[in-house]
């Protein structure tokens, strides 16, 4: 008869499984490494998204050159791009009073690792830099280094030397225009240029018409003597002497040319008569009756008596009395 009774000496008990020291040193492990891991995998993720936001920082600098190169208002424009809801993804948002002259974005969220960045591009010369304020982060700081180099500082005196460069500009910019357009309305008087020595608009430059002195003392030279011009103009064609106030001095003129003394004026006006006297005579002698004729008043031979025989001058009384055309 068989025997079905228990008995645990019988059984061949075979245990394959970790004893539980091992589990715990196995959860201890990994979470260690989880302690160590996890955080790196979180600050590279942050690193990204810092570094996305640069790439998408860089991209508005350049809409915005482009608006600086069209001739845009750098202080009202912004990039066309420009999209909130992507910054606020990546951890930023826009500053308030952001602008292409002046573009920022600063941390969305309040985390160690993310910092405020900007660029500014001068509204005259077009400069371009960028500045940035690092928090204490290890890896945020070189972050905000490979963005804005030594301009990555929590000093403020670098970057405003920058905002006084790009004002200096600008003001330069506007004292020029406002002078050229007042001097365009062709004004006789002083206004003010730029003065590179002071940086300001305060350099007195005099100006008469079209005409630019550096001292009173030059703009009125130029002021009488252009006054002076005028005035001659309308001797333009006048013979003969003739004092002029605004010129304070006196010109012979001939023809409306001033000869520079009244002798020079006089040897004009002779060669003039003895011009005229020559053509007459001429006239006379092509067209005139045989006989005696009386010059012109005139110097030299031409204003002398002359006679006319066949169209022919004899200069003589003999001459006459020995031609064909004399009757006694």
């Amino acid at each position: 008869m068989r025997d079905n009774s228990f008995n645990i000496n019988n059984l061949d008990l075979v245990v394959d499984g970790y004893s539980l020291v091992e589990i715990v040193v196995v959860l201890a492990v990994l979470s260690t490494l989880a302690a160590i891991s996890i955080p790196n995998v979180l600050q590279t993720i942050k690193s990204n998204r810092i570094n996305e936001a640069k790439i998408l920082m860089d991209s508005y600098a350049s809409e915005c050159l482009k608006e600086y190169r069209l001739g845009n208002d750098l202080s009202i424009a912004s990039p066309p791009t420009y999209s909130e809801s992507k910054l606020i993804s990546l951890g930023y948002k826009k500053s308030a009073n952001s602008s292409c002259s002046k573009f920022s974005i600063e941390p969305h969220v309040s985390d160690k690792i993310y910092f405020q960045m900007d660029f500014r591009i001068g509204e005259e010369s077009g400069t371009l830099i960028k500045t940035a304020t690092p928090k204490s982060d290890p890896i945020g700081s070189n972050l905000c280094k490979s963005w804005a180099g030594d301009l990555c500082s929590g000093s403020d005196i670098e970057k405003n030397n920058w905002d006084s460069i790009f004002l200096t500009e600008k003001n330069k910019a506007k004292c020029e225009a406002d002078f050229f357009t007042w001097k365009n309305t062709l004004p006789s008087g002083s206004n003010n240029r730029w003065d590179d020595a002071t940086n300001s608009c305060s350099k007195k430059i005099w100006v008469h018409k079209n005409y630019i002195a550096d001292s009173e003392t030059n703009y009125q030279d130029i002021k009488k003597s252009e006054e002076c011009s005028s005035d001659k103009e309308i001797y333009s064609t006048y013979t003969g002497e003739q004092y002029i106030p605004s010129c304070q001095k006196t010109f012979y003129f001939y023809q409306g040319i001033d000869m520079g003394s009244k002798n020079l004026m006089q040897v004009k006006l002779i060669e003039e008569n003895e011009v005229n006297c020559k053509v007459n005579r001429e006239n006379n002698r092509l067209t005139a009756s045989n006989g005696k004729y009386t010059g012109e008043q005139s110097s030299g031979s031409c204003g002398d008596t002359y006679w006319i025989c066949n169209q022919k001058i004899l200069s003589t009384l003999d001459q006459w009395k020995e031609s064909i055309c004399y009757t006694p």
